[in-house]
């Protein structure tokens, strides 16, 4: 049985990221469709005027889009099924993490950096917009840094690129495929719509994070996301989730079997 002892070191956890809860660094403008939002180890549906908080991960359905406008005037629009990452710097340099999905991002300075499964773009004053699934970018504006293992690649404004198992390929325009692929509202200027936001919205919390919900955030950065969803294993559910696999995560094997990690007692001599 799990005493209160057991649960020492998460409690411990919980109150840290309490103490240090992040500052908002934008605010929703726009949320259609089925569009939700992971804080913590909890899920919030969004509204206009929920605030925006570093390591927040944003998720939506085939048919929603979401707009967010952060502090220094860069904009990010996220459509279609997949999850947005959002993370912020003290310098108020934002990065984001795209599993799939669609986004086109506005960036007002300091620059922002776009990680997708094939690579990662750096913008600086510039709008692009990509495609996490087909590994896309198009340079509607400015320019980009490509980054992969190969390399580094300047793409200019106008240009589109792809890469693929055979590398990377640019054309002068985005082909026709990858335009009709896109949400409408992609092909005009984003509109700036944080003036029209009257007030703070407190989201509303729909339920937590299932362990297989959480099993691709933990492949992609074990340590962090371990310390992130420690709180889950209180749950009898997530925890038997857990346990077939708890070798893979070893703090979370240390605080539900503590008793494997005790000092080994000598043996007493015969």
């Amino acid at each position: 049985m799990i005493g209160w002892r057991d649960w020492l070191p998460i409690s411990m956890w919980l109150f840290a990221g309490a103490a240090q809860a992040a500052p908002e660094t934008g605010v929703i403008t726009l949320a259609d469709g089925d569009s939700r939002v992971l804080r913590g180890a909890t899920w919030y549906k969004l509204a206009p005027g929920v605030g925006v908080e570093d390591a927040d991960i944003l998720t939506g359905s085939a048919r929603s889009r979401v707009q967010i406008e952060f502090a220094r005037g860069t904009i990010a629009s996220f459509a279609g099924e997949g999850a947005l990452l959002i993370n912020a710097g003290k310098d108020g340099a934002l990065a984001f993490t795209m599993t799939a999905g669609a986004l086109k991002l506005a960036v007002k300075s300091p620059p922002a950096r776009v990680r997708i499964a094939q690579f990662e773009a750096s913008v600086a004053d510039g709008i692009v917009v990509m495609r996490a699934d087909g590994g896309e970018i198009f340079i509607e504006a400015g320019s980009a840094k490509l980054s992969d293992a190969s390399g580094v690649r300047e793409a200019r404004r106008g240009e589109y690129w792809v890469k693929t198992a055979a590398g990377f390929a640019t054309k002068p325009l985005a082909p026709k495929p990858f335009v009709e692929s896109l949400p409408r509202n992609f092909l005009d200027p984003l509109p700036v719509l944080a003036p029209g936001i009257k007030s703070k919205v407190v989201p509303a919390a729909d339920r937590d994070i299932t362990f297989a919900e959480a099993e691709p955030w933990l492949a992609r950065d074990r340590a962090a996301f371990e310390k992130r969803f420690a709180g889950r294993l209180r749950d009898p559910a997530f925890r038997k989730a857990v346990e077939p696999v708890v070798a893979r995560y070893p703090s979370w094997d240390r605080m539900l079997h503590p008793e494997k990690y005790q000092p080994k007692q000598p043996q007493a001599s015969q």
